[in-house]
């Protein structure tokens, strides 16, 4: 007889996995409302309509964990449905942008910060220091947690949307960062943050059986928002519960989505002076998935373009496989940890410049053609 925690971390994932299969053959039905015709946007890479609704078999799969750990006794309480409950906001927004194409990306974030309110209010989640001279004095005053754990939260909710560009991306990458935050969760037998970080790594695993390589269903901003908004009240509710837990432990962790959205900001303020809301092809996936389009052409049709895509995935995998691994090893030294931090900051840093210059080139330029575009993207950091 398997314990009832294997058991619902196994109801997760086949939840996650039948509800994925289920979209993907019935999309005929639904296509017209849950597929992603436009294949010629700025950021669109895939060569066919691709179902966007895979945040639903999330949710579902979530809710199914959540529910099964209380009714099971492995949850002596209801946080873990109230953690869904407060992720609705930022997922609703981001379904609704799914269906309709209508949901600004201000709105988004404003949906979630609300979530991230919700969780302030329901489970206490509120971030009141920073492991930063100078700055704890001033998180200890209320106003001040609120106002920055609710820009923490929906900051991190919305760089994981961001990472979500390529097949498996952003799922992957959450699920290796839960299994960072669940490692520092069970240093400090934290076994409610370890539930909450295993039932979100099963229900990913569930939808990634379909998303990568091959790319059967997507995400979408639905459920990109539901995954970053599950890791960054993991993260937040491991500082407010665990007050020995290292906020540089938990920056590192998590640290290729929040490098990649400040490095988007800076890059398109500062270098190319537009609104950090314009979607462009400019992030470090999609150089690399360029790069490796051009040095390595994989010929034409969905097989060439799932190799590009899975090779792109693993080697950002394995920079945050990195990321965690530098964390248990350097943990608890906070001068080491953040050491990590700006190591691997200028290791994107490098990477990104590296792969800009090889897509610059004559010939990578003559290779890169994304399939439904007229024109050669991206151009590099420095345009």
């Amino acid at each position: 007889m398997w314990p009832p925690g294997i058991l619902v971390l196994l109801a997760v994932f086949a939840t996650a996995l039948a509800m994925c299969i289920g979209l993907v053959l019935t999309q005929r039905w639904h296509g017209k409302l849950t597929l992603d015709h436009d294949l010629n946007g700025i950021q669109k890479i895939h060569q066919r309509p691709v179902p966007r609704i895979g945040g639903v078999a999330l949710l579902a799969a979530l809710s199914i964990g959540g529910l099964g750990a209380w009714l099971t006794g492995e949850s002596a309480t209801v946080q873990i449905l109230l953690v869904v409950v407060c992720s609705l906001p930022a997922f609703l927004a981001g379904l609704i942008e799914d269906l309709t194409k209508r949901v600004g990306v201000r709105t988004r974030l404003y949906a979630s910060f609300t979530s991230a309110a919700l969780a302030i209010w329901l489970l206490d989640a509120s971030l009141t220091r920073l492991d930063t001279p100078g700055l704890n004095s001033l998180i200890a005053f209320t106003p001040v947690s609120v106002l920055f754990t609710c820009f923490a939260v929906g900051g991190l909710t919305n760089a994981v949307n961001i990472i979500d560009g390529i097949n498996g991306l952003a799922a992957g990458s959450v699920m290796l960062m839960l299994a960072g935050l669940g490692a520092l969760a069970w240093f400090h037998n934290d076994i409610l943050i370890l539930e909450l970080c295993m039932l979100g790594i099963a229900g990913l695993a569930g939808f990634l059986v379909l998303n990568y390589p091959s790319g059967r269903i997507f995400l979408g901003d639905g459920g990109a928002y539901l995954a970053g908004f599950w890791l960054a009240e993991c993260a937040v509710l491991l500082l407010a519960r665990n007050p020995n837990v290292s906020t540089w432990a938990v920056l590192l962790v998590c640290f290729y989505p929040v490098c990649e959205t400040g490095f988007s900001i800076f890059r398109r303020h500062v270098i190319r002076r537009t609104s950090s809301g314009e979607a462009d092809q400019t992030h470090l996936h999609h150089v690399l998935l360029h790069w490796l389009r051009a040095t390595k052409p994989q010929g034409q049709g969905p097989r060439a373009s799932w190799r590009s895509h899975a090779l792109a995935s693993l080697l950002l995998w394995i920079m945050v496989m990195s990321c965690q691994a530098v964390m248990v090893m350097a943990y608890p030294s906070n001068s080491l940890m953040a050491a990590g931090v700006l190591g691997f900051g200028v290791a994107y840093i490098w990477l990104y410049w590296l792969a800009s210059q090889k897509i610059t080139s004559p010939h990578a330029m003559g290779q890169i053609r994304t399939p439904g575009k007229s024109e050669t993207q991206p151009t590099g950091i420095w345009r």
